[in-house]
């Protein structure tokens, strides 16, 4: 397992434990847990306690275009509130002009991306790979701007019959040294890049499979409502509306796929999220290909079976490009309860009784 702080450690051991009720975990996401907010991933990520005047100031000279005292006492009160945890920044896009405004690398900004999107640098999304090429070589974000208006202009960009996953563009972006060379890796590659995920996708469609009988030779084959109501819902209210629920009951249930979302997914139109990757795997067990693994033995203890499913749930995130499974998130210690085995209780049994008490 990769090396956690104190605190994540101690809320791993915590949700992690023999016999804890499923109303002892709830009250541990409402009361106890220690969520990362957007002060502790700034000052753990830039190495700095007091950022927040150099956050404001390169984030002016970013949006200078909007010039005026108005827009910088907007954009200090904008700031304020996200130290102060009111809310968070409203798109990938205003992560990556902190990044540039805070001076970051490339191995910081992958960082606070994953830690504020759940989603690291899509390599595959033509403009984002500029972002990264501009990070690492310490460029500004006006720069990267205006590189992606060339390279959009001579692309032409659209999806590709022959899409390569994102983990392999990143591997050819890593081979990428100077501006001109970055250019023949755009070009050379500008027919495969897209905005959607094809290793959420390749994952996605395989658990699907096995939900939807495709790969049961006795079974007729099952709808996408079908599946989404038995096995995916698990206890989730089904109302839309969220006005009187708690925070965390907000957190758990945002992005909570249903039929709709499944089936856009499913057709690409879409993409694949993080949280439904996870719940499928919880559904179907992790075991959604042929591999063999330590989890087929029956002499398998508990602890081993949490640390082998940790392992292979991080590294099916890890290829997508998505956050790893993390103590301080309040979805993923749902998770991390249900991976703990308790008599002959399915995974998903313990999300449907976490679900339950969390919403009763």
């Amino acid at each position: 397992m990769e090396r956690m702080t104190e605190v994540s450690a101690k809320q791993w051991d915590f949700i992690t434990r023999d016999n804890l009720t499923a109303r002892e975990a709830v009250d541990f996401l409402k009361n106890g847990i220690r969520v990362r907010t957007f002060d502790d991933n700034l000052k753990e990520i830039s190495g700095i306690e007091e950022y927040e005047n150099l956050l404001v100031d390169g984030l002016y000279r970013i949006q200078s275009g909007k010039t005026g005292e108005i827009q910088l006492i907007s954009l200090k009160r904008k700031v304020r509130n996200w130290v102060d945890g009111k809310n968070l920044p409203s798109d990938r896009e205003e992560v990556f002009q902190i990044c540039f405004a805070m001076g970051f690398d490339l191995e910081q900004s992958e960082r606070l991306l994953s830690r504020l999107t759940e989603q690291g640098i899509h390599y595959r999304n033509g403009r984002e790979a500029i972002f990264a090429y501009c990070l690492k070589y310490h460029l500004y974000y006006q720069d990267a701007v205006q590189m992606a208006d060339q390279f959009i202009d001579r692309s032409r960009m659209r999806e590709g019959s022959m899409e390569p996953l994102t983990h392999i563009m990143e591997e050819e972006f890593q081979k990428v040294r100077g501006k001109e060379d970055f250019f023949c890796f755009l070009m050379n590659h500008r027919m495969q890049m897209g905005d959607s995920h094809n290793t959420a996708y390749s994952y996605f469609t395989k658990m699907l499979a096995l939900l939807s009988g495709e790969k049961l030779a006795d079974e007729g084959k099952r709808s996408m409502e079908y599946i989404a109501d038995h096995y995916l819902r698990m206890n989730m209210p089904l109302d839309k509306k969220t006005s009187g629920y708690t925070t965390v009951q907000k957190i758990v249930k945002k992005y909570w796929p249903g039929a709709r979302n499944i089936k856009a997914m499913k057709s690409r139109s879409e993409d694949v999220n993080r949280k439904t990757l996870l719940l499928l795997y919880i559904v179907t067990g992790g075991m959604f290909d042929e591999t063999y693994t330590e989890l087929d033995e029956e002499y398998i203890d508990a602890a081993k079976f949490l640390e082998m499913h940790c392992k292979r749930m991080n590294q099916m995130l890890r290829d997508c490009g998505m956050a790893r499974i993390d103590p301080r998130n309040i979805f993923d210690c749902l998770i991390l309860y249900c991976l703990r085995p308790e008599d002959e209780m399915f995974m998903s049994d313990r999300m449907q009784s976490l679900i339950k008490e969390l919403f009763e």
